[in-house]
């Protein structure tokens, strides 16, 4: 992929800002939209810059969605990940992942374009193995918490903390995916964080053991 090229964006204040202008305009019609329906010609019209200008910054609408969900997945990574990892013990580690996960979906609509742009990608093979770094990193960070919980004695022993964590992974990302159908347009309204609440409530239910 041309990644390297997307990579030398001139170095200066103007040329960051419209790199990230570009992310943030391509997130958003991704979201709206899917990848493979979101045409160049959309991505182009809706930055306001001209082809050339564009195709300076991402020579590919591959190239730009691969450039969102690394920018996302930077962003979740450190806004989540920071502010779960403050919190004192891995069993309230876990318990603010929900708020913090749903807080970034409200102030960062394109936030909602990661579980789509992330399973739109990994059907070609050429971009597979970049793809599963996403889900991948937070299976691992969420393992991590819950290793760490079961040897402080707080979380329930006997379930293999990388298969729980890809488990919880994959439900938060498929809760997006059935908004999406019940709810088209919504992209993290109420329904969304009442299910996702729900979901964090069984698993405190299952997984964490009584004080």
């Amino acid at each position: 992929m041309a990644e390297s090229r997307s990579e030398r964006a001139p170095a200066t204040a103007k040329g960051e800002a419209t790199r990230a202008h570009l992310l943030r305009t391509a997130g958003r019609i991704f979201a709206e939209r899917g990848y493979a329906a979101a045409t160049q010609s959309d991505l182009i019209a809706a930055s306001g810059l001209t082809k050339g200008a564009f195709y300076f910054y991402f020579p590919s609408k591959a190239d730009l969605a691969l450039a969102v969900l690394r920018e996302q997945k930077g962003r979740w990574l450190s806004q989540v990940g920071q502010r779960v990892l403050a919190e004192p013990t891995a069993a309230e580690q876990l318990r603010a992942l929900v708020p913090a996960m749903l807080d970034l979906h409200e102030r960062e609509p394109a936030a909602w374009s990661i579980t789509r742009l992330t399973r739109e990608l990994a059907a070609d093979p050429a971009l597979a193995s970049e793809v599963a770094k996403t889900p991948a990193e937070w299976v691992a960070l969420i393992a991590d918490i819950i290793r760490r919980g079961q040897a402080d004695g707080d979380l329930r022993t006997g379930l293999d903390p990388d298969q729980l964590a890809a488990v919880l992974v994959g439900s938060f990302d498929g809760i997006k995916d059935l908004t999406d159908v019940l709810e088209p347009g919504a992209r993290g309204g109420p329904a969304f964080a009442a299910r996702i609440r729900t979901c964090q409530s069984l698993v405190e239910l299952a997984l964490f053991l009584p004080r």
